[in-house]
């Protein structure tokens, strides 16, 4: 059955802390409210358990794929089948929100074969610069009725802490070195997300490593004074969800200078960037001998994120992808798009 106002959501929701599984079903608790939608992993992904148990995933697989509709493909990292050449779409979404240009190349011309314009929305400029097509940038909508500013807990030392997916990817190589440096100075340093850190900081006093998930994001975020966040080099991290909910929880973050998140932290206003291990150091211990410069760069933090992620950004993000096909031949239109982007 090929219907046109549903709203098909492409992921492997491999992992239920990842970015783009979180943006996936943030879009479906957005646009539920006004179209049908649908949850469509892969046959030859296995979904993380805790998503499978509370989300209806479906499965692609021999006939049973989405059809008709809008097609929003959320990552361009992974395959598209050939069932998408009888999927018949009216429209065809790309969010891409990794940095990897091949990932782009390599997703337009598989949903190319859908033979419709392909539409893009980019995670950051940084990426829409990379893949060189036209296209918004979307950040990724947070709920900010649950990340919300609250009370500091005078009785707990002064606390440091990030969280991610646990993966070394995600971790620098100078953040073991940083967070000795931080627990010696006598901040406490908690990391959710930091299991893959344990053979370099295990048994560290001041040092607390936790597995990804261990709490809810916004639990966690509420226990801490400053939010610390750097990726590896090899990982330019494309958007960073994790700022904007550290900075809607009305926190002060202190972030390298290197990823899409720059876009909207501005050093001195809502946060403080730094490039290298010292540099970041100095920034907590400025932070932390000034309760009132945390409490200014914390709330300019949380009004920057009702401004940018509020009622009007979120109806703008249902706007875009509840309207109607631009009426445009059916016929190869999708396939010369792809060969403009090779």
């Amino acid at each position: 059955m090929y219907d046109a106002s549903t709203i098909h959501i492409l992921n492997p929701f491999l992992n239920a802390c990842g970015g783009s599984e979180r943006r996936a079903l943030a879009l479906r608790d957005l646009l539920r409210r006004r179209r049908p939608v649908r949850l469509w992993r892969f046959a030859d992904k296995r979904p993380d358990p805790e998503l499978a148990a509370a989300y209806p995933l479906e499965t692609i697989r021999g006939l049973h794929f989405p059809r008709g509709g809008t097609i929003v493909c959320v990552g361009g990292y992974f395959r598209i089948g050939e069932w998408i050449r009888l999927a018949f779409p009216r429209r065809v979404v790309l969010v891409f929100n990794t940095p990897d240009r091949e990932d782009f190349l390599h997703a337009t011309r598989r949903l190319a074969r859908a033979r419709r314009p392909i539409e893009y929305r980019f995670a950051s400029d940084a990426l829409r610069r990379l893949a060189g097509a036209p296209g918004g940038v979307e950040l990724s909508p947070i709920d900010l009725e649950r990340f919300v500013p609250r009370p500091a807990d005078a009785s707990r030392p002064f606390t440091v802490g990030r969280l991610s997916r646990d993966s070394h990817g995600k971790h620098h190589p100078d953040d073991p070195e940083l967070y000795r440096r931080l627990a010696a100075a006598g901040c406490r340093v908690r990391v959710m997300g930091g299991m893959s850190l344990a053979p370099f900081l295990a048994g560290v006093p001041g040092v607390e490593l936790l597995p990804e998930g261990a709490q809810p994001a916004e639990e966690f975020l509420a226990g801490l004074d400053v939010f610390l966040y750097r990726t590896g080099p090899d990982w330019l991290e494309p958007h960073g969800r994790v700022v904007t909910e550290a900075m809607a929880a009305g926190l002060p973050v202190v972030c390298h200078a290197r990823g899409g998140y720059t876009e909207f932290v501005r050093d001195g206003e809502n946060g403080l960037l730094f490039g290298t291990n010292g540099e970041a150091a100095a920034a907590v211990a400025r932070l932390r001998a000034a309760p009132a410069l945390r409490r200014a760069l914390g709330a300019q933090a949380r009004a920057d994120m009702e401004r940018r992620l509020g009622p009007a950004y979120r109806a703008e993000i249902v706007d875009f992808y509840c309207r109607a096909a631009a009426a445009q031949p059916f016929w190869d239109v999708g396939r010369r798009q792809a060969s403009t982007t090779r």
